[in-house]
């Protein structure tokens, strides 16, 4: 498996969710897990955890597409 360092992984996101399609698919991320709640009254004991988990990975790809904007 290839090693990235902060930077490569950054400009292979960025170059990733820079198409059209990729835009669309981030736009359908951030709508599905994101912007939803973590945590509801009555789920099972961990699920926030899990759910909170599904938001880091997103939220990795919308940093380094900031980061890579911001010229960092």
């Amino acid at each position: 498996m290839n090693s990235l360092d902060g930077k490569d992984l950054d400009k292979l996101i960025a170059d990733v969710f820079k198409t059209s399609a990729g835009k669309k698919l981030l736009s359908y991320l951030e709508e599905r897990f994101v912007k939803l709640p973590v945590c509801v009254p009555g789920q099972k004991e961990g699920e926030g955890y899990y759910r909170e988990g599904q938001n880091s990975i997103i939220r990795l790809f919308i940093n380094a597409i900031q980061r890579r904007q911001e010229g960092k």
